[in-house]
This record gives structure tokens, C-alpha cells and sequence, in this order.
């Protein structure tokens, strides 16, 4: 009986010692995240930024096409129909 409670014993010791993380794997302190936060945060201000200037670019360049490109400009040549090669009589 002595030797099964030593055993158990020996089991839930090692078990509860396995169970600790590792030194330094504690996870983020505040510091840390509220850095991360802030990184965040200026990321998506930066994106919004760079919306704003995607949509204003694309709004120039819409313009742009509409008032030189497709307003009766000038249009570029086309070539010639192709005509028909002459009959050659084989003798």
C-alpha cells in the first residue's frame, strides 16, 4: 500500500512540474501588448491613409481618361482591308 502511495505521489509531482511552462515563455507583460496596441493602431492609421489617397488617385485618373481619351481625341489609324491575292492560271 505504501509503495501505490509513493507511486501516486511520484505521479502527480512530476505531473504538476511537466505542467509549468518553461522559464521566459510566460507570455506578454502590458508593456509589451500595449506596445503592440500602439503598432496597431498607427498600422490602420496608415491604411486608411493610404485609402484615401488610392481613392483620390483613382478618381484623378477616371477623370483623366474621361476628358482625354474617350472625347473624340485622336484615334489611332487602322490599317487596310486586306484584299483578295490575285489567281494565278496554272498550266
Amino acid at each position: 500500500m505504501r509503495t501505490i502511495a509513493l507511486a501516486l505521489l511520484a505521479v502527480v509531482a512530476l505531473t504538476v512540474i511537466g505542467c509549468q511552462p518553461p522559464e521566459g515563455m510566460t507570455g506578454p507583460t502590458q508593456e509589451q501588448f500595449d506596445a503592440l496596441k500602439a503598432q496597431v493602431d498607427a498600422l490602420q492609421t496608415d491604411l486608411g491613409n493610404m485609402q484615401m489617397a488610392y481613392d483620390s488617385l483613382t478618381t484623378v485618373y477616371n477623370e483623366h481618361i474621361e476628358k482625354f481619351h474617350k472625347s473624340g481625341g485622336t484615334k489611332a489609324p487602322t490599317p487596310p482591308a486586306p484584299s483578295k491575292p490575285p489567281k494565278v492560271k496554272v498550266k
